[in-house]
């Protein structure tokens, strides 16, 4: 299993930040725009005084992982730093590039796709390739209940508005915005991606039959939840079932089958781990 781990990181990380600095030089900084962070910062200091992004990011990200690495553990360090260094090594390797486009909106488009997949990549595998994200993972740390793609989204927009009054330009704050977001929510999908799963209320007062049919048929737990209708007065059990999309329908089938006036409430679980689900 730790192999494997060394496998996915060897591979995720390096693609990750390929997959960034491609959208970056690609797509976004010809045009003056950026996905927030320490690129933006980067993209200003490569107008305003001919500074390669490569070295803006390098040398900033630096002093941010000297501040952080500590909050990070061993692993996410070691991780975090070679995203930093990749980084940097695949924006001075792709910087000579031609843009790919022209066009504003679909340099925006493309280069943000390519951005928050990139940064998915890393993050997902408990790495960071500085900046913004860096800040979100550390501030996480201590705000738990605060998604990392909220912190990024803050932060950046700050960073972006600055950008903005440096270039004298609402398009590009505008546009830079827009590719922001489109990369905070790919990164989100990715960070989520193969832990979505629905959870399934059920209320009957067929519940034991139920949950035996659910455990036998398609090998899912199911958790009883004392409950009282306030209206009826009368008290029971509701069934808690945490399924995989593909599984759902056949598991609302087989309810309505055993009981046709079972009440269920049908909810997105963003991310699941446990038995039958992400370790």
């Amino acid at each position: 299993m730790k192999q494997k781990s060394l496998i996915e990181d060897a591979l995720l990380i390096p693609a990750g930040c390929l997959s960034l600095a491609l959208g970056l030089n690609l797509f976004l900084v010809p045009i003056k725009l950026s996905p927030g962070g320490v690129s933006t910062l980067g993209t200003i200091f490569l107008y305003l005084f001919h500074v390669p992004l490569s070295v803006t990011n390098l040398a900033l990200n630096a002093v941010l992982f000297l501040l952080g690495y500590r909050y990070l553990g061993k692993a996410s360090s070691v991780k975090t730093l070679a995203g930093i260094l990749l980084l940097s090594l695949f924006l001075q390797l792709t910087s000579h590039i031609p843009p790919f486009t022209e066009d504003v909106l679909l340099a925006t488009i493309l280069g943000g796709l390519l951005a928050g997949f990139g940064i998915g990549l890393v993050v997902r595998q408990e790495g960071s390739t500085g900046g913004s994200d860096l800040v979100s993972l550390l501030l996480h740390r201590f705000f738990p209940h605060i998604s990392v793609s909220t912190f990024f989204l803050v932060i950046d927009c700050v960073i972006i508005a600055l950008a903005g009054i440096v270039f004298s330009s609402l398009a590009v704050a505008f546009y830079s915005s827009l590719s922001l977001y489109i990369a905070a929510k790919v990164a989100d999908f990715i960070l989520t991606m193969g832990n979505l799963a629905k959870s399934i209320y059920i209320i009957s007062p067929k519940g034991e039959e139920i949950s035996e049919v659910i455990m036998e048929r398609f090998a899912r737990g199911v958790t009883g939840i004392y409950s009282k209708g306030m209206y009826s007065g009368s008290s029971g059990m509701m069934l808690l079932c945490v399924v995989s999309p593909k599984e759902l329908p056949s598991v609302v089938h087989t309810v309505r089958n055993l009981d046709p006036n079972a009440f269920l409430i049908i909810s997105d679980a963003r991310e699941v781990m446990g038995e039958g689900f992400r370790k």
